[in-house]
Order: structure tokens, then sequence, then C-alpha cells
């Protein structure tokens, strides 16, 4: 989907990408792990044509079977080794749909709207946490975007990646030990050009789903600090059902569910758990 092309293509000529794309429309044949593990060949071959060193993980379930195929290289201490189905990796942007499902059952609760502004549910943590605004933040045309039209991408939300061309991600990804808070990708972003007007344009945008995350954390009674913001009250889905799920650790605060400094710290998975 999207997310595929956003990724990979960048790395690709055209004319390779778009015979790795068709190349995914023949995984209905009678061996889709072989296909996908010959995919993932040739789409860390034809990066690696273009200087990139990548690895690619891919998990399949469906009632009639389940398989992960890997490819590439990863860096493990000085030296690189071929990427198996065994290594774990940052989730990343995995976690904008449950950042998008926590909004949407606030919406369903009633205690937001779609067409109510980003601000009015945010300026408040904002201001007490930073003494700023989203009109400080982004100006006055970006304050005036609403909840929906940040869910799905258009709401002119800049961000803080530029290909590892951007300074600031360059040194999130050097120092990735260091404990970076939510609030620092928030100001980055904001000194950054903005995409477009609210509602004109659809630009992907990790600070934009960041700022949800305040939405929740604002909804939250109580909570002193974002990483106080409480997984099982957010309602987040239930990783029972979906196990894909269990790193978000819901029996906790932020603090003691997700990863840091890119170590579990969840007891439930046991020591030394990178994910």
């Amino acid at each position: 989907g999207s997310s595929f092309q956003a990724a990979i293509l960048p790395h690709l000529h055209n004319r390779a990408a778009m015979r790795v794309l068709s190349n995914i429309m023949i995984a209905a044949s009678a061996s889709l792990q072989l296909t996908y593990q010959r995919l993932l060949d040739e789409i860390t071959a034809l990066a690696k044509t273009n200087g990139d060193d990548v690895a690619i993980q891919l998990g399949w379930v469906s009632e009639n079977e389940t398989f992960s195929v890997a490819s590439g290289r990863v860096v493990e201490g000085q030296t690189h080794r071929a990427a198996t189905t065994d290594d774990t990796y940052l989730y990343g942007s995995g976690t904008k749909p449950v950042t998008a499902v926590a909004v949407m059952r606030l919406v369903d609760a009633g205690a937001v709207k779609l067409n109510d502004t980003l601000a009015e549910h945010v300026d408040p943590l904002l201001r007490r946490d930073n003494g700023t605004t989203m009109v400080g933040l982004f100006g006055s045309a970006l304050a005036k975007a609403t909840v929906g039209q940040v869910l799905r991408m258009a709401g002119g939300t800049p961000d803080f990646e530029d290909s590892g061309a951007d300074p600031f991600d360059r040194q999130v990804f050097e120092h990735g030990d260091q404990e970076w808070p939510v609030y620092s990708f928030i100001r980055y972003a904001a000194t950054q050009p903005p995409l477009c007007n609210p509602g004109q344009c659809t630009g992907y945008s990790s600070a934009a789903y960041e700022l949800l995350g305040l939405v929740v954390a604002a909804h939250q009674p109580n909570l002193t600090t974002y990483t106080d913001l409480n997984l099982t009250a957010a309602a987040l889905p239930d990783p029972a059902r979906m196990p894909s799920l269990q790193f978000l650790g819901q029996h906790g605060p932020l603090s003691q569910a997700l990863t840091a400094p890119g170590w579990a710290v969840n007891p439930l998975w046991g020591s030394g758990v990178v994910v």
C-alpha cells in the first residue's frame, strides 16, 4: 500500500519500481511464501544498486497459511549479516493506525468531533507543558486544521523527516539510545514550512499523528505528563485479539509500555527484547 511505496519506491528507478510492484500481483500464485521471498530479494537487490543497504521482513497470516520472509542485511555491532525472520525492528509508523483507532473511539464516545479543530483539544497540554499553542507553533492557518483532516493527513502539518537529509532526523537515528520526548519532534516540525493550508492537499506527516496522540492524552483525566498516558484507559485495540499489538504493553502508562531507549521495558516481554 502507500506505506510500502513511501518506504521503498524512492530507492528504486521508476522502471525497476514498476517491475517490483507488478510482481506483487503475481503473489496469488500457488506458493505465496516463495513468491514474496523472491519479491523481497528483488527489492533489496535493486535498493543496493542505488547504494542503499536495506533489510525487509514480511509476515503473512491467512486462513490457509502463516509465514514470515526476510531479505537484506542488518547491522549487528560492527558487522553486517543477513536479515532473518527472527530479527525485530522498531515499529515506527505501525503505531499510527492504533492512534487513529484511539482518536475514533473518542469520537464514538462524543468527546471529540471530527470537525473540531485540533487546537481546541491539544492547546491545553501545549500551553501547560510548553507554554505555547498550535498558533504559536504552526501559525494561524494550520491551527484551523480539524481532527478529521489531521487523521487523514490533510491538515498540512509539516514533518521532521526528509529522507535522511534532515539534521534533526539524523540526530535521532545517531543517538537512538537517548530519550526523545514527543514535544521535541513537534517543536522541530514546527520550524518547517507547512505542506499546504488545511484541506488543500494530502501530505504524510508523523508529527501530525504525534499531535493526535496529544488529543488522546488530553482526554485522560489527571494526566500530569504525556508519558503517564495510560494505554488501557485510552481503550486501544486489545492485544489479546491482535497479537501484533502486544508491544504496546496495554497494562500501564507509556513510560512503562514502550521502548526506552530501544529496549523493551515491559517485564512481560522478558529482558533484552529489542522492538
